[in-house]
């Protein structure tokens, strides 16, 4: 049986020094530090990846990891959201934040 780890939380701040997220459809999705952009695919599927993805043979390059979420129900699936532009305009950059003690502390990371 396959097992879906998640690799992103919806929604709530997991905790930490500095915030990673990026906004897909209105909703706040934080992401591990390492993510530095965010795809998506054809298929609606959402990725995030180290270094900026290139096109290769109709899709991204191939260093990438799925986003992978818990929905309401407790199950973990990969953030599947319909496509609204072309999967080449999709790509961008993620939103880091170093969090303080209380919100006015809140700056972009470096």
């Amino acid at each position: 049986m396959l097992t879906i780890t998640p690799t992103a939380v919806v929604g709530e701040n997991p905790g930490g020094d500095i915030e990673v997220f990026a906004v897909i459809e209105g909703k706040k999705i934080y992401l591990p530090a390492e993510a530095n952009y965010v795809m998506q695919d054809r298929r609606g599927i959402w990725y995030y990846s180290k270094r900026k993805p290139r096109p290769k043979e109709g899709d991204w390059t191939p260093n990438k990891t799925s986003i992978a979420c818990r929905s309401e129900g407790g199950f973990v699936r990969a953030l599947r959201t319909d496509t609204v532009l072309p999967w080449l305009d999709t790509c961008q950059r993620t939103v880091r934040m170093v969090s303080g003690g209380q919100c006015a502390e809140r700056r972009p990371a470096d």
